[in-house]
């Protein structure tokens, strides 16, 4: 892999439409569709905005919340109605590197683009084993 644009983390099993990462176990993959489900719950745009910016959610239910607000703001345009009120690059950002391995972060379940965590607050999840380094 020489091209970060050509890097997408390996699919290995579709839920509900989303892909779910590689390198996870059975019971991460489990709370992970469970988060899906959380999500696909979810129609409150403000809650979807949280999602995207929590650390603790898995990048697929990110990656999902971010989606549907992409959606969201793309239906409102489309029909000339006023867009909703979020920061679309602040999602963009949020999720950044979320589906790169790349930027898959070998220690957590997320992004080395993540914010770090705050004092008092949990960070990441943390991977019950490193990944090794496939990024070059």
């Amino acid at each position: 892999m020489n091209r970060r644009e050509d890097c997408a983390i390996p699919i290995v099993e579709t839920y509900r439409g989303v892909g779910l990462h590689d390198c996870q176990s059975e019971a991460r993959l489990a709370v992970v569709r469970g988060e899906i489900d959380k999500v696909f719950a979810l129609d409150d745009l403000d809650q979807l905005v949280e999602v995207c910016s929590n650390v603790r959610w898995s990048p697929e239910s990110r990656l999902l919340a971010a989606a549907k607000l992409k959606a969201t703001h793309q239906l409102a345009a489309e029909d000339r109605k006023s867009r909703p009120r979020f920061d679309i690059s602040y999602v963009d950002a949020c999720t950044a590197g979320l589906n790169s391995r790349y930027w898959r972060s070998p220690w957590h379940f997320g992004s080395l683009l993540d914010p770090g965590r705050a004092p008092g607050e949990a960070g990441p999840v943390p991977r019950p084993v490193p990944l090794e380094d496939d990024r070059t």
